[in-house]
């Protein structure tokens, strides 16, 4: 055995000790730098290699001491307060589709199991959630531009050949029909924090090129009703730009533009919008601090189940369920945006920061809506509307989140250099 081989069988089994593989590579380079330090100062103190070698080891200490210290150190353990606000969420959202199917006139009128299927939901999101919470999500990296090219084909399938819903187009599958456009906003900030984390927006040509790629499936999106999947896709695109250190003139000069089109639209619906028939001003003016009623008027309020189930929150169970349902959620992004400031790598801080304010601007529409202060339809309330593909891919969302959390503390570059030469 080489002499310098007594460092590599050092470092071997001390990652042995270590069960966070994911922080393997940087603290073998790590160990070795400060093995390689310690070995040049023993030589220039005039001892021989090998017990310069044999002096490095000791002053490094025992293998498995060190190993357990480290261990310790680097546990990568589930972050409770990320999770709990989503599951106590979903569990409002659970319980509200069974008063909803069960105590409520809802499905006298329209034969859905929206409880039957909302579980079968919430368990598979939840499932999916917790699993990619083990995955290392660095290895989607290589993959955002082909998430990117599927999001775009997909969406433009939608919106040439999908079933219009009140000018929304759905994606038609046979066993589904899937509102893709909800899904939309997610699924190009997962694609847009991999193309721009080390985007440079100096250049002209490339900030040129950054644009379209921005901006191509918002303009595919203005071709349909869904103004406010289009309104959540500009300020995810320009918090993504913020990220990528585009200029705020740049990241300004883009929102402004993308929004003329659906300002336009805005203020043509808020000339013909009276509050849905001013039903949902008055049934929550009529709503107690506990509770009222379980028992849902038929006509009371279409879609009920997805676009106002603040609303029916609010109505059934009062304000005071209606607060803690949305301290909930806010708690939930203001925490991953305070701990997005803890990770390192560029990638996973861009791609918390785009899903924490793509489920911000979600949640500001929906509750602007339900108490009818907006014009705008078709805004799902995360982790508690009906719908088995936005529960899904929120899910999804939050389990990358838990991942890049697990992972914050693992090196950047050196990870990816690491990984390439191996």
């Amino acid at each position: 055995m080489g002499l310098e081989n007594e460092f590599e069988v050092y470092i071997k089994e001390l990652c042995k000790q270590i069960r966070n593989k994911d922080v393997h590579a940087s603290i073998k380079l790590e160990i070795s730098d400060h093995l390689q330090t310690l070995k040049e100062e023993a030589l220039l103190a005039g001892l021989s290699e090998e017990k310069a070698i044999d002096q490095a080891l000791a002053r490094m200490g025992d293998v498995k001491l060190l190993g357990k210290q480290l261990n310790e150190t680097h546990k990568a353990p589930m972050d409770i307060k990320t999770i709990l606000p989503v599951m106590i969420a979903s569990l409002f959202g659970l319980l509200a589709m069974y008063y909803l199917q069960f105590h409520s006139t809802f499905t006298e009128i329209q034969d859905m199991k929206v409880f039957n299927k909302s579980l079968i939901f919430y368990l598979l999101g939840i499932l999916l959630m917790l699993s990619l919470s083990m995955f290392d999500y660095r290895k989607l990296l290589k993959f955002s531009k082909h998430l990117y090219a599927g999001t775009v084909l997909i969406l433009l399938i939608t919106v040439l050949f999908g079933v219009r819903v009140d000018g929304v187009p759905f994606l038609i599958l046979g066993f589904a029909n899937i509102n893709f456009t909800e899904i939309t906003p997610f699924l190009l900030v997962m694609s847009f924090a991999g193309i721009f984390h080390s985007w440079n927006w100096n250049d002209s040509r490339k900030s040129w090129l950054g644009v379209g790629i921005l901006a191509f499936p918002i303009l595919l999106l203005l071709t349909t009703s869904a103004i406010a999947t289009s309104i959540i896709c500009i300020i995810g695109c320009t918090a993504i730009m913020f990220g990528s250190r585009a200029s705020l003139k740049q990241a300004i000069g883009f929102a402004a533009a993308a929004s003329i089109w659906q300002i336009f639209n805005l203020l043509v619906l808020s000339q013909n919008y009276t509050s849905i028939d001013t039903k949902v001003i008055k049934n929550l003016g009529a709503s107690d601090f506990i509770g009222n009623s379980l028992n849902l008027t038929p006509n009371l309020i279409s879609e009920v189940h997805t676009d106002f189930i603040f609303t029916y929150i609010v109505y059934s169970f009062g304000w005071l369920s209606a607060i803690i349902a949305f301290v909930l959620i806010v708690f939930f992004i203001w925490r991953i945006l305070s701990a997005a400031k803890s990770v390192n790598f560029n990638y996973g801080k861009m791609l918390v920061i785009g899903l924490a304010v793509t489920f911000a601007s979600q949640i500001i529409l929906s509750i602007l809506t339900n108490l009818g202060l907006s014009p705008l339809p078709g805004v799902a309330m995360p982790f508690m509307s009906f719908g088995g593909s936005h529960i899904l891919l929120e899910m999804i969302a939050v389990g990358l989140i838990l991942s890049i959390f697990r992972r914050r503390k693992a090196a950047d570059i050196l990870w990816l250099d690491v990984k390439n030469n191996t």
